[in-house]
């Protein structure tokens, strides 16, 4: 037999706080590699730490880690390390020298463990245990996928190429759909061999979804049941760097994306990493986050070459039945440019049978499980005037509960309430502040003025200041402290100590949301105005440049910049689930907000003073 060992070599880890990475890494490396990439049963995988910029690591050594320290210890650069125990180390795990087992690695495709991931399954449809609770809307939706997608999978003469869309608006629950089609597919005896993914669009969506996975599995090889979809891209950036070397011009540009897959194909055939059909069943949450660099807007640095063109392509083209879950007004960023009809389009070339697009729009679990309220949330993120939009529910305010607040102070303590009756509860606002703090290790303790947030506040004739930083994300890869605010975060110790952004919650709920409506989108002259020097959002850059060069502010680029941002609203108010409660930074941002809302409550009249539309309220 052969024998692996695997190496990780992080900057040097600060000892503060609760975290403890480093010989998780090794160790999440070694239980992926066993059961989601090929075949080790005839191997055994090791998994070290080498820190690459200190000489002591003998506090990682100590109780309560040392015994996860002994299975996969810590090695330095100093001379003792370097000389002698890392050397010794090798040579005791490593045996004899297998070419064609090294082969076989470095050829290896993803491969899941189809007993492993039906343990993570059984767990996600506990339920006595799961997260994923479907509520009647969802269930009925969850049926209908499975129920299209069951003759592609189960025909007899085997699984037909499928593409599936299920569309549906905030808080109809895509997400939970889509995580729990994975399980119950997985459990199916009858499912054919191949890997079921389960597929994310944005780091965000990617930590989280691999934190409950990894929970679910009672063991960090779950996370491995979540790719990405640049993990679907056929040739990594290292593979263009290479071929632009060895064959200078040879790429086109990514205009003819197709002519460069067909060339990368042909030069370098044992690099291409996603099969046509290596996976049996792709759901991808979130589908309105792909890219698709067929739009100029959507052409940059991303972490996958886009000189092979759309992730949903890909995707669709590697996967025997693909379900896409969008909401076309979610992709707010100027690179998320996937559509459905993109999508359509995809599946017709590769002739895959095209289901849907599915509906969920009669699914509501958040907003108090009102329709009414998301109705209302779309007039106001219109660029209409209120009165073109008839909304008419005098119940809404006992179905959900919707304050607006003086000072950010206030906003804080009503939210506080809320968490101190077990109710989940979160900050949020869009980009119209900086993020000074993103590269600071430990921002909760920076003095209030160099925090994110330092808004000037009056109350009862003082002076004051309500201070808080951006989502802290560890490594700039890991949202889960803000979202699921776990045991090891500052989060943990106060869900209300950061603002998230719309990127970082988009898909996530919770009962109670604060929002800072700041001073990025305005209410003048009975429509919405863009303040340029208050948007910061990194994925808008594009729109900003383009709006600052026009002359006019109600000019062609300002209207499509002011479609980004109430998209990033319209996420930032579709996140409750029991409860909103908002703070404006401009007086007559609120008073338009206001009176939209109250309009709602007391309804639209016809001249005879008989309300235009009525709800009846549901039996809750």
């Amino acid at each position: 037999w052969s024998s692996l060992s695997w190496v990780a070599s992080p900057f040097t880890p600060a000892l503060t706080g609760r975290w403890l990475k480093s010989s998780f890494q090794p160790k999440g490396y070694a239980a992926f590699l066993i059961y989601t990439l090929f075949d080790l049963t005839s191997a055994r995988v090791h998994g070290c730490v080498l820190f690459t910029r200190d000489f002591f690591c003998q506090a990682y050594r100590q109780p309560p880690n040392d015994q996860l320290a002994k299975g996969y210890p810590f090695f330095t650069l100093s001379p003792d390390d370097l000389a002698n125990r890392l050397p010794t180390h090798f040579s005791d795990k490593l045996t004899t020298p297998d070419e064609t087992f090294a082969e076989d690695f470095a050829r290896g495709f993803y491969r899941q463990d189809r007993s492993f991931i039906q343990a993570i399954a059984q767990q996600l449809e506990d339920p006595t245990s799961s997260p994923l609770v479907l509520l009647d809307g969802q269930r009925r939706a969850l049926n209908l996928c499975r129920s299209s997608i069951e003759a592609s999978i189960f025909d007899t003469g085997g699984p037909k190429n499928t593409v599936v869309i299920v569309e549906g608006p905030p808080g109809s629950g895509k997400s939970v759909v889509a995580a729990r089609l994975w399980a119950n597919l997985v459990l199916d005896e009858r499912l054919p061999p191949g890997n079921v993914t389960f597929v994310t669009t944005s780091i965000s969506q990617t930590s989280n979804w691999r934190s409950l996975f990894e929970q679910a599995a009672q063991n960090v090889a779950g996370r491995g049941a979540v790719l990405t979809a640049n993990e679907y891209i056929p040739f990594t950036t290292q593979d263009v760097g290479r071929v632009q070397r060895e064959h200078p011009g040879a790429l086109a540009a990514v205009e003819k994306w197709r002519d460069n897959y067909k060339l990368m194909r042909h030069l370098l055939p044992s690099r291409h990493r996603s099969p046509d059909d290596h996976y049996l069943i792709s759901i991808v949450d979130e589908a309105h986050a792909l890219i698709n660099p067929e739009h100029s807007d959507a052409r940059g640095q991303f972490g996958f070459a886009v000189h092979f063109g759309p992730q949903g392509y890909h995707i669709i083209r590697s996967s025997t039945v693909t379900v896409f879950f969008l909401d076309p007004q979610q992709s707010f960023r100027e690179h998320e440019t996937t559509t459905i009809s993109d999508i359509e389009h995809w599946a017709q070339q590769l002739d895959a049978k095209l289901i849907g697009p599915l509906s969920l729009a009669d699914a509501q679990f958040r907003c108090g499980g009102s329709k009414e309220y998301v109705d209302w949330v779309e007039s106001v993120c219109s660029n209409e005037s209120r009165a073109a939009r008839e909304i008419y529910c005098p119940y809404l305010s006992k179905l959900f509960d919707v304050k607006v607040l003086d000072t950010p102070f206030e906003l804080e303590a009503e939210l506080e309430k809320a968490v101190a009756t077990g109710r989940s509860a979160r900050l949020v606002a869009s980009y119209a502040r900086k993020w000074k703090t993103r590269d600071t290790l430990n921002p909760h303790d920076l003095p209030d003025q160099h925090k994110d947030f330092y808004e000037p506040v009056n109350t009862g004739g003082a002076d004051r200041r309500w201070a808080k930083i951006w989502n802290y994300i560890p490594r700039r890869v890991d949202y889960t402290s803000f979202v699921r605010a776990h045991a090891r975060s500052r989060m943990n110790d106060n869900p209300l100590a950061e603002v998230g952004c719309p990127y970082a919650v988009r898909g996530f709920d919770f009962d109670y949301i604060g929002l800072l409506w700041l001073g990025d989108l305005k209410w003048r002259d009975g429509k919405w105005a863009v303040d340029l020097n208050n948007v910061f959002e990194s994925g808008l850059v594009r729109h900003v440049q383009r709006a600052r060069r026009e002359k006019q502010s109600d000019g062609p680029e300002h209207k499509k910049l002011i479609e980004k941002l109430l998209q990033g609203y319209r996420i930032l108010l579709t996140r409750a689930i029991r409860g909103i409660y908002l703070w404006f930074e401009d007086a007559e941002t609120r008073r338009y907000v206001e009176s939209s809302y109250r309009d709602v409550l007391g309804g639209p009249k016809s001249r005879y003073g008989v309300p235009l539309l009525s709800v009846t309220p549901v039996n809750r």
